[in-house]
């Protein structure tokens, strides 16, 4: 009984230590600037990828049929990008 006791998150000796406030206790303004450097982050995840992928296509890809998947993820990855551009209007 003793150990629960230790180990139960609404007792009052336990104190949550968070990186960042929960964005359920954020302001409208505050998420929104929350989700503009998560979509930065992203978008910057993806072009390096993209990156690994020229690099690797530049020295791998030896058929058409290579060269279609990777247009493919390039498609996928630039579409990406535009949808979820923060100044994208829509």
């Amino acid at each position: 009984m003793s150990e629960q006791r230790y180990t139960d998150p609404s007792a009052p000796h336990h104190h949550e230590h968070h990186l960042r406030t929960p964005s359920a206790e954020l302001g409208h303004e505050e998420k929104l600037r929350r989700q503009a450097l998560h979509l930065r982050v992203l978008t910057v995840v993806l072009v390096l990828v993209m990156l690994m992928l020229v690099y690797a296509a530049a020295f791998d890809l030896n058929s058409w049929p290579e060269w279609v998947v990777f247009g493919g993820i390039c498609a996928v990855a630039i579409g990406t990008i535009i949808a979820l551009s923060p100044t994208r209007r829509g």
